[in-house]
């Protein structure tokens, strides 16, 4: 098609130049000038690609009932191509059914997100659209369903349409909406109706668009002109996009200039038409009119503009104003907001005023007759633009709804009249959107109000943003600022398309000046309003106005890492209790208090030194050396590692070493003198951290071999002929190690998360293979049923003999919770790890095979094995409205056998089980275990020993500090 336009170019420009020169001798001057012409035209169309867009203008009927929170309506779509290309099917969006199941793209999102309340909600929460009726210029249409997505069909024409040529689509529609789970939907009988209506796919330059909704990516629709009338009870307000065409609600609404007053009229509307179906040209709506007092028809109407959102509520409070421009032009200005925060809406009006001054100064004149703010309840925090009205969250402060006001009223600007695609190109939109907040607020930072920094936020980064942009450069986890909206990871989407981009534009500016910037963009707005620019139009535009190329700072856009190229070196700062402000500047080194406890040691008392930051530095470190008040002697524990953090598939290479030294014996010697065993540790390790396929995948593997160098010094005991009675004797250190082999690999997704692991241990004398997994299922009310199954092989190097059997008894898998004894490796904190008595011998740790029952009496009870062991353990949440608020509850079952349950004399049955009550604090850091039930063989052993056999006694408890993961607990920070 390009090829027969630049063909009918050269024959009209030939042609035109024969008319000059008609003589035979000027037929050389007659070629060369049309030659000259037609150069002319391609270095033009190079310069300035041939653009069109297409248009689609809409007339809307639709109908709210709010008894079961559910659309009628009627869409009349005039689709007019101004594409160079005959088209033989439109792209239909149909973005309602986006909440139709828990198989679509959006459901799929959120999970990927973390969010579990859509997929689990009721189904008279979802939402749908149906009684569809695809009619091309009065005929019943082909419709084909999108192979992948729910919320796309394809019309089929049967008449195929060509360049320059228009056609007509109707459809009634009946739209079910859904709960407010993301910008739309309804909340009791508040209403935020968005992305609710048929709406054809974007056709372009570069193709077609066709798109499913999706909560992180925002949308790209074509401009036309809307009339969208809608219908509903009379006691509602209703805030739209465009110009209301009802002088009665639009008189009522200036009355209110100033006040805040509820917006149920006390007098009923008059000659209000009334329907239950909307009024439109279809065939249904030539029924008969009733006038129905109880509802009222609003019509509103806008050019040059690609959707339409309108809110409705029987509770807004309504301020309304107007706003001169400089040209003269005077705009409509409304905010609808909710009872109760009243002390920050009231000044709302102020602050969209002040927005539209400030975008109209900085860009290009408001480019609409009307503009409102809208206080929803969206399903998100923050806000969500349309054309002239935005829909905003509450918030918590003045000033957050000052600039919240401030980004989306801006929108106005990119998105609402630089129509890009924010799906594919997002930071176009929000990057170049907060490239203007962030002006906005360096010039409110600068007045004499801006405050003083007190004590707590000099120990907090000054910018949040940059900081957290810090933190993913360094470990190489961000993304290109150009990558479509659906592939960034969340806490990607929020800090790159907007805050990294604003921060990119910034960097022109100050490249350019920014007098020449201001011109440029200027310049790139008055261009491409009311069209559909991509990155190179912003490009050619900025390099048009400003006389710069910027090829180079554009080609940034594909990178990853730091908008300088590196990561600036640093000074080292010390710093008291830590710092994470300016560590753009500063690599802290924090110092503060550190303490400790144990019965041996008694209260332990030092200094904690560290640098370990959350923008990490390769080299970390930490020391804690600690003096014990019981023991007098030097403790603590300390680590060193450095890191290489890469993009290639091993994403992240440490190399390190551990150390620790604590008591955990003590005793009265034959001289009545206090004595202590302990032990030391050293531990040297590599760990290989592996990439995902995907930078949204929520997989982490890893491969770690470590080397545990443990001393322990142990007592022995000797007779005093004194007395007769038998005294310890502390020893030296008896030096060991142990090899240690782990793969891990962990699913922290949202809906059914798990973790499996292999590790294989071995040390002088044995060797034992450990599986171990954990999968949580989910249920839909909240809570869930976490399942661990275990499994264990011992054997021996250089084969068994009885001085080994009973020399690595320590390091035979068992049955029953495992105790401080039990931990070989010293990687548990016990507050007591030899006691046999009180309430630090109550203390596990979930090891093994976690039969969580105390069997300190009974070795032959414990499932101890040199052969194999496995187990199965289960807990589970209580319903949510089993009591009147939400308890730490748990019920838990523990089952298992081993091998020598199994032979021809077993010790116990070939099956133990424990169940009973499990109280899990601090996010499971902390856990209490009642045992209720359990197997004959404990019950009757127990039996013997009343004393032991009490409900206090039978408790135990676990501190698991070491399986804190701040990934899980806080999963936008990786």
């Amino acid at each position: 098609m390009i090829t027969n336009l630049i063909n009918g170019l050269f024959s009209a420009i030939q042609a035109a130049g024969l008319l000059f020169f008609r003589s035979p001798r000027s037929s050389f001057l007659s070629k060369s000038l049309a030659t000259f012409l037609f150069l002319s035209v391609c270095i033009t169309v190079k310069s300035q690609r041939l653009y069109w867009q297409q248009e689609v203008n809409f007339r809307i009927d639709v109908s709210l009932h709010d008894k079961d929170h559910s659309l009628d309506g009627f869409v009349d779509m005039q689709y007019i191509n101004h594409s160079p290309d005959t088209l033989s099917f439109i792209w239909i969006h149909l973005w309602s059914n986006a909440y139709k199941n828990d198989r679509t793209a959006f459901s799929d999102q959120l999970l990927e997100n973390g969010r579990t309340d859509f997929y689990f909600s009721d189904q008279e929460q979802k939402g749908y659209i149906n009684r569809l009726d695809f009619r091309v210029n009065g005929q019943i249409a082909s419709v084909e369903d999108h192979p992948e997505f729910i919320d796309i069909v394809k019309i089929v024409l049967s008449h195929p349409l060509p360049p320059g040529d228009s056609l007509e689509i109707t459809t009634p529609f009946h739209e079910q909406l859904p709960y407010s789970f993301s910008r739309g939907g309804y909340v009791g009988q508040s209403y935020q109706i968005t992305q609710w209506y048929p709406k054809p796919a974007v056709y372009d330059q570069k193709g077609w668009h066709p798109m499913p909704y999706l909560d992180q990516g925002e949308f790209y629709s074509e401009f036309g002109h809307y009339a969208v009338k809608i219908t509903v009870p009379s006691d509602y307000a209703v805030a739209a996009t465009g110009e209301l065409s009802n002088l009665e609600e639009k008189k009522w609404m200036t009355e209110r200039k100033n006040s805040i007053a509820p917006v149920i009229k006390k007098t009923a509307p008059t000659k209000y038409k009334s329907s239950s179906q909307p009024q439109h040209s279809h065939p249904a709506s030539k029924d008969s009119v009733k006038v129905d007092q109880s509802i009222k028809v609003l019509e509103y109407h806008q050019d040059n503009i690609h959707d339409f959102a309108w809110f409705a509520d029987k509770n807004f409070l309504v301020l309304h104003d107007t706003l001169q421009l400089k040209s003269g032009k005077i705009i409509e200005v409304n905010s609808f907001f909710q009872p109760g925060n009243n002390s920050y809406w009231v000044k709302s009006i102020s602050f969209i005023k002040n927005a539209v001054l400030f975008y109209s100064d900085q860009v290009g004149e408001y480019p609409y007759a009307t503009v409102s703010a809208v206080e929803t309840r969206t399903g998100f925090e923050g806000g969500m633009e349309y054309p002239t009205i935005t829909n905003i969250s509450p918030t918590k402060s003045e000033k957050e709804l000052e600039y919240t006001i401030l980004h989306e009223v801006g929108h106005n600007w990119f998105c609402g009249a630089l129509g890009s695609n924010e799906r594919s190109f997002p930071w176009l939109d929000e990057g170049v959107n907060t490239y203007y907040e962030n002006r906005y607020k360096r010039a409110a930072s600068n007045s004499p109000s801006a405050g003083k920094i007190n004590w707590l936020k000099n120990k907090w980064p000054s910018d949040i943003d940059q900081f957290f942009l810090e933190i993913q450069e360094q470990k190489k986890l961000d993304q290109p600022i150009n990558t479509s909206a659906e592939v960034f990871t969340e806490m990607n989407y929020y800090l790159i398309p907007y805050q990294k981009a604003a921060r990119w534009l910034k960097q022109i500016e100050d490249s350019a000046g920014t007098k020449i910037f201001d011109r440029g963009m200027q310049a790139y707005f008055q261009r491409w309003k009311f069209k559909h620019p991509y990155p190179e139009d912003f490009q050619t535009s900025l390099e048009e106005n400003t006389s710069r190329n910027w090829s180079t700072k554009f080609d940034g856009l594909s990178q990853s890492g730091p908008l300088n190229g590196t990561l600036q070196k640093k000074k080292t700062k010390l710093t008291f209790l830590g710092s994470e402000h300016q560590t753009d500047k500063y690599n802290y080194i924090g110092i503060s208090p550190a303490l400790g406890y144990n019965v041996y040691d008694q209260f332990m008392a030092g200094v904690l030194v560290h640098n370990y930051n959350l923008v990490p530095q390769h080299l970390q470190f930490q020391l804690a050396p600690l003096y014990a008040t019981g023991s007098r002697q030097l403790n603590g524990l300390g680590t060193v590692h450095y890191s290489w953090f890469t993009r290639d598939y091993v994403k992240k290479i440490s190399i390190g070493l551990s150390g620790e030294r604590f008591s955990s014996l003590s005793g009265i010697d034959s001289n009545n003198s206090n004595i202590f065993g302990g032990f030391y540790k050293i531990a040297p390790y590599l760990r290989l951290t592996f990439s995902n396929h995907s930078p949204r995948n929520s997989m982490e593997k890893w491969i770690e071999f470590k080397t545990y160098v443990i001393g322990e010094k142990s007592f022995t005991y000797s007779q005093k002929s004194s007395d007769s009675l038998y005294y310890p004797a502390a020893t030296g250190f008896a030096t060991h190690y142990i090899n240690q082999l782990t793969f891990k690999m962990e699913d922290y997704r949202a809906l059914y998360p798990y973790q499996a692991a292999v590790q294989i241990q071995q040390g002088s004398d044995f060797y034992r293979l450990n599986l171990n997994g954990i999968y949580f299922f989910n249920y839909a009310k909240g809570g869930g049923l976490t399942l661990r199954l275990f499994a264990a092989k011992f054997g021996y190097v250089g084969g068994k003999t009885v001085l080994k059997q009973s020399e690595t008894s320590i390091y035979q898998p068992k049955l029953t919770a495992s105790r401080g004894e039990d931990d070989y490796t010293y990687e548990n904190d016990f507050i007591g790890r030899n006691e046999s008595t009180g309430f630090p011998s109550q203390q596990i740790m979930m090891r093994d095979g976690g039969l969580k029952i105390r069997t300190d009496l009974f070795q032959g009870l414990q499932g101890r094995s040199d052969n194999w062991v496995t187990a199965i353990n289960i807990n589970t949440t209580l319903p949510n409205h089993l009591f009147p608020v939400k308890l730490p509850v748990k019920i838990f079952l523990d089952i298992g056998t081993y091998s020598d349950a199994w032979g021809s004399q077993p010790p116990t049955s070939r099956f133990l089980y424990v169940g009973g009550l499990q109280i899990s604090l601090l996010k499971d850091i902390i856990n209490i275990y009642i045992p209720i039930f359990y197997s004959s063989n404990f019950s009757n052993s127990l039996k013997t020993v009343p004393e032991e056999n009490t409900f206090w006694k039978r408790i135990s408890f676990s501190i698991d500090v070491q399986n804190v993961n701040f990934r899980r607990i806080f999963k936008n920070i990786p």
